[in-house]
């Protein structure tokens, strides 16, 4: 069995869907599974998840039947998806809509982050009436700007000066939008649209912005920030940077920033790559695995976006392809196969980081159509390594939101 302290040979005792017990010398008295040379691991918590997702001119192969399968066969036991704004819609009624997608259709255990756009007059009782329903988190977006995902400065700022009091995480998808539309309409005028060119349109340097952008309002409010998917070493060290001044930030990356680089977009099969933020150069891969080593990466999210490669064929221009890959399946293989294999990290290092479970026992609900709740745990604070306490008396969800039904705590 592998935990954060190690590696060890014993028996796992497992009643009524909990692990009750951990020792040597288990007597089994009923369904019994031999693991003899094989690994045993907490499961996966995949914070960052798009199962069912429509952009409003595309929509995914999956949906939570298929994909929580996928999850499930990835060894993840517990995803975190989104539930999208659309306009003229408060939090509640975004949040319900999601949830009428996913109850009684998921195989494991899911959590729900929501998509903020606008904030609508009162939003600030809607925001503490999301926490009473057990979401304590939401991502905004600060590209895509003319979409339903977008959120301008404004928005963005007002909601982090409510969101600590409130127990709220923000979560940010850093890209300046108006550097991305820039580089876009730049390589455009000179005819060169092609995949090839996807990198090029959205650079690293919006990403390093758009994260310092965000540091900066959480240094001035006070808020906690949570960073996703990101794939430039600059954008870690400005947290890591942030993080030893006092600033509650988390850097996330994903498996194929990790496993991929950006010459896969002159290949023929580049449409399989397309992703947001896009890949980046070997050199850049390589300074992340060794941010994420020294553990200046706090978590690990496969940012799962099931579009099918038949909804891709025959295009050729990064205008037209609604960005995103499959990965909810992968996630763990990968980050082994990747990480510990060629020993960049350990397997009690992968175990360590916060998208497993709690290696202690976990209590979960279930009803009777397969659905069950997730649990909260938490990350390190940037000031301890071990204390579970953020400043401020403020919980950071290491699973970034805590389930429909779970009140997060304070101090």
């Amino acid at each position: 069995m592998v935990t954060a302290d190690g590696e060890r040979n014993v028996d796992l005792l497992v009643r009524d869907g909990k692990v009750a017990e951990v020792r040597a010398g288990i007597a089994g008295d009923g369904d019994v599974v031999d693991a003899t040379g094989l690994l045993v691991l907490p499961g996966v918590v995949d914070p960052h998840t798009h199962l069912l997702l429509d952009t409003g001119t595309a929509r995914t192969a999956d949906d939570f039947e298929s994909g929580s399968l996928s999850a499930a066969a990835g060894g993840v036991t517990t995803f975190l998806d989104f539930a999208p704004q659309q306009p003229d819609q408060r939090f509640a009624q975004a949040l319900q809509s999601r949830l009428d997608l996913i109850e009684g259709r998921s195989h494991i255990d899911y959590a729900i982050h929501l998509n903020i756009a606008h904030l609508p007059t009162g939003w600030e009782r809607d925001l503490a009436g999301l926490v009473d329903a057990g979401v304590t988190s939401a991502k905004i977006y600060t590209t895509y700007r003319g979409t339903i995902f977008y959120a301008d400065d404004w928005t963005w700022y007002r909601l982090m000066t409510q969101a600590r009091d409130a127990g709220f995480l923000v979560q940010v998808h850093a890209e300046n939008d108006a550097i991305v539309e820039g580089m876009s309409q730049q390589l455009v005028d000179q005819g060169k649209t092609s995949l090839k060119y996807h990198a090029v349109a959205r650079p690293g340097v919006a990403e390093a912005e758009a994260v310092g952008r965000g540091l900066l309002f959480s240094r001035a409010t006070g808020s906690p920030v949570y960073f996703v998917h990101l794939s430039t070493p600059l954008a870690v060290d400005l947290i890591g940077e942030a993080r030893r001044g006092g600033v509650q930030a988390i850097a996330e990356t994903c498996p194929h920033y990790l496993v991929l680089d950006d010459s896969r977009y002159a290949q023929p099969d580049a449409a399989r790559y397309v992703m947001t933020p896009p890949l980046r150069d070997r050199e850049s891969q390589a300074q992340l695995w060794d941010r994420l080593s020294r553990g200046a990466i706090q978590s690990i999210g496969s940012d799962h976006c099931g579009f099918s490669l038949s909804q891709r064929a025959g295009i050729d221009d990064f205008r037209e392809i609604s960005p995103g890959i499959p990965g909810v399946e992968t996630s763990l293989l990968l980050m082994h196969s990747f990480g510990v294999v060629p020993q960049r990290i350990t397997r009690s290092d992968l175990v360590r980081l916060p998208w497993f479970a709690c290696s202690a026992p976990i209590p979960r609900r279930s009803s009777d159509c397969g659905r069950k709740r997730a649990t909260c745990s938490r990350v390190p604070t940037p000031t301890s390594s071990s204390s579970t306490h953020g400043q401020n008396g403020f919980c950071l969800p290491r699973t970034c939101t805590a389930a429909r039904g779970f009140r997060p705590t304070k101090g």
